[in-house]
């Protein structure tokens, strides 16, 4: 179906960020608006009535301070809470697909299924020994978080079209700005996590969430050398992965932490390597705010076997005026999120 316009919601622990997009065509598109705002401190993962209305709150003020006119809104569920895994059923009539998906669901899921909102997206056909198989992305999110989401965006005052994860949302980003890209990663570096995705032919066929983001960064520093969060914060901007800076202290201190990112990575290669050789991933991009972290690329292909990259997102997508009034090109790279879902069209 073709959606009303919209804009994307993307609602972090330290910032929400909206975009709006005009996407014309399949290989076009236009940045229109976007805006940001602090999110309060604790409120994303907490359950109580007055933490939900502070966050409508913040809601409802970064889309009225922002120059988007519609009220109608796409939101991105956090990873970290989300159940993804690609499955293969045998192709089957439509009415009785559903069905096997639900008990094909039940050896994946480590909640009651009454207990989550669950969802397929076909990736692709294949012969397996003379039998068409057909290779899903199973899809399942906690109801709770569900309904928190959906009572909070209408206390905002706003119309709520759908919901997505937030490496749907991603990988839609990466796959407009390479197309020709057949099987790629992608590491969305945030704040309190790290999402990794798997991309192929455009579409995403795994995701898997990380504890360990930035902010993890910052907190060695700060334990470290008995700093304030915010001092430690200007420490890692300032020298970020420079061996030869702060007699190479800030690049020790940091290092252990990002060595569980990359040994993560390496075991979702050797999956892949081992389970799905047709779909080892060619090549790792790089997004999310926390990858703007100096020297972060290089460290990474120091200790991946796979080339990584900080890709160009934005060379194929229209900048409006008042988007390049507001904010440089490399910044926006923190956005991906609520662009990808600004950029959804069915």
């Amino acid at each position: 179906m073709d959606l009303p316009d919209f804009f994307g919601i993307d609602i972090g622990n330290h910032s929400i960020k909206i975009a709006e997009v005009d996407r014309s065509s399949i290989d076009k598109a236009k940045l229109q608006n976007i805006a940001s705002i602090n999110t309060p401190y604790g409120v994303v993962n907490s359950e109580d009535n007055a933490s939900k209305a502070n966050l409508a709150k913040k809601i409802k003020e970064v889309v009225d301070n922002s120059r988007i006119k519609t009220r109608k809104c796409i939101a991105a569920l956090p990873e970290a809470s989300i159940f993804t895994r690609l499955i293969s059923v045998p192709k089957v009539d439509e009415s009785k697909l559903e069905e096997l998906v639900h008990w094909e669901a039940r050896q994946y899921i480590p909640l009651p299924l009454t207990e989550v909102q669950k969802d397929y997206i076909l990736i692709e056909e294949k012969k397996v020994q003379d039998q068409t198989m057909l290779q899903l992305l199973l899809v399942a999110s906690p109801k709770m978080l569900v309904n928190k989401y959906v009572e909070v965006i209408k206390q905002a005052g706003l119309e709520l079209l759908a919901l997505e994860t937030e490496t749907i949302a991603t990988s839609r980003m990466v796959s407009f700005a390479h197309t020709s890209e057949k099987v790629l990663m992608a590491l969305d570096f945030g704040a309190n996590g790290t999402d990794i995705s798997v991309i192929k032919n455009g579409k995403l066929i795994f995701s898997q969430s990380l504890g360990t983001g930035s902010d993890a960064l910052t907190k060695a520093i700060s334990n470290d050398f008995s700093l304030e969060m915010a001092q430690a914060e200007q420490y890692k901007i300032a020298y970020g992965l420079d061996q030869t800076q702060a007699e190479g202290k800030i690049y020790k201190s940091v290092e252990p932490i990002l060595r569980i990112i990359t040994d993560e990575v390496s075991r979702t290669l050797n999956f892949f390597r081992t389970h799905l050789p047709e779909s080892i991933p060619e090549k790792i991009f790089l997004v999310g705010d926390g990858s703007k972290l100096k020297g972060l690329d290089k460290y990474l292909n120091s200790q991946i076997g796979v080339p990584v990259e900080r890709p160009d997102l934005f060379s194929k997508m229209e900048i409006s005026d008042n988007v390049q009034k507001e904010i440089k090109t490399e910044d926006l790279v923190g956005f991906s999120v609520a662009i990808g879902l600004g950029l959804k069209t069915s």
